[in-house]
């Protein structure tokens, strides 16, 4: 038998089509509270959430996704699989483009944490330099994410992780006119219009061993 949390888990789905209704801004403070629940290295709680109301900015972002989208189409012509290759860019192209038609809009970004055991370590000549800190700022941003989901999924929100955008502008901190947090993915949010397919998932023998 599941649990509630089980089946939390279990139903929810990338949503890419919603209803134009935009959640309450209460809903959304619930769904940031339980972000802010994830751990993160010496509880720097380094994720930050963004959300992209400014039409212009939206247009601004849409607009250098979409010259990033035509400048890889010119350069796939010159390799020697160009179909190949402009085919998997519409495909990134059509996977992020909905981004822009749902109701709500998110960045989501981490800022750098005051220097970890290991960087200490290092500025005092007793080890060598370790380059985790990038590692650890991408699972303290997953695992935030993770209980910010949960939650949207609990109160019958549609959510969407998206990291496609990054293959059609590296500027995106400055699109946005964003200092000091590097952006890490989008999220989109809103009520469903869609249901998903259940994706195939691995057996837990597959992803589970013992040594």
């Amino acid at each position: 038998m599941m649990s509630p949390l089980d089946e939390l888990i279990n139903k929810r789905r990338s949503v890419r089509k919603y209803k134009a209704d935009v959640p309450p801004e209460e809903w959304i403070n619930s769904m940031i509270r339980c972000a802010v629940m994830a751990p993160s290295p010496t509880n720097s709680q380094p994720v930050r959430f963004i959300k992209i109301s400014s039409p212009e900015i939206r247009n601004n972002l849409h607009q250098a996704m979409a010259d990033g989208r035509q400048r890889l189409l010119q350069s796939a012509m010159t390799s020697s699989t160009p179909n190949k290759l402009k085919n998997r860019i519409n495909i990134y192209w059509r996977f992020s483009k909905f981004m822009f038609d749902a109701p709500l809009l998110f960045a989501v970004g981490v800022v750098s944490p005051t220097q970890g055991t290991s960087g200490k370590l290092h500025q005092a000549g007793i080890n060598k330099k370790v380059s985790r800190g990038d590692t650890d700022l991408n699972i303290t941003a997953g695992l935030a994410l993770k209980g910010f989901l949960l939650k949207g999924e609990e109160l019958g929100l549609g959510t969407c992780i998206l990291t496609a955008p990054f293959n059609f502008t590296r500027d995106i901190e400055k699109i946005l006119g964003i200092k000091d947090i590097v952006i890490k993915c989008f999220v989109t949010i809103g009520f469903p219009d869609e249901k998903p397919f259940t994706p195939v998932r691995k057996n837990i023998t597959d992803i589970y061993s013992e040594i």
